[in-house]
């Protein structure tokens, strides 16, 4: 098991409720390089699928499953991943040669745009959307 899939397991084979996992890290939304934000959103991108795979080899088959939708608009680029009915929504808007990242949905609410710090924020971005939609408690079998 990986690293993510041995820190979900954990969760959903908890007794209780667990503790509210930290915020993922996010900076102010800034106007960055197209090629930067591209690459940036890309590379964000191409995590989610990984670590949506992994969340969900780990949730038993009776059990709700992460679900990852691209939206490809003229001047953006957008992925949301959704739980039980809450979904966060990562994007990128091109416009005038420059990119601009943003990060909104369930639980992730801030008087400025925000997006992501990195890549590396994005596993506790996923943690905090199962545990606020409910994550359910099972013992989960070693992979």
């Amino acid at each position: 098991m990986t690293p993510f899939m041995m820190r979900v397991a954990e969760l959903v084979g908890a007794e209780g409720e667990p503790d509210l996992t930290p915020m993922p890290q996010t900076r102010i939304s800034r106007r960055i390089a197209t090629s930067t934000g591209a690459d940036r959103q890309v590379a964000i991108r191409s995590l989610a699928e990984q670590l949506v795979c992994e969340a969900n080899a780990v949730l038993s088959a009776s059990d709700d499953h992460l679900t990852l939708s691209d939206e490809t608009l003229p001047h953006e680029l957008a992925f949301s991943v959704g739980y039980r009915g809450r979904a966060a929504r990562v994007s990128t808007t091109f416009e005038d040669g420059t990119a601009y990242g943003r990060l909104v949905g369930d639980g992730f609410e801030s008087e400025l745009p925000v997006e992501l710090e990195s890549a590396d924020a994005l596993p506790d971005l996923l943690v905090r959307l199962l545990v606020e939609s409910g994550l359910p408690h099972h013992p989960v079998p070693v992979l």
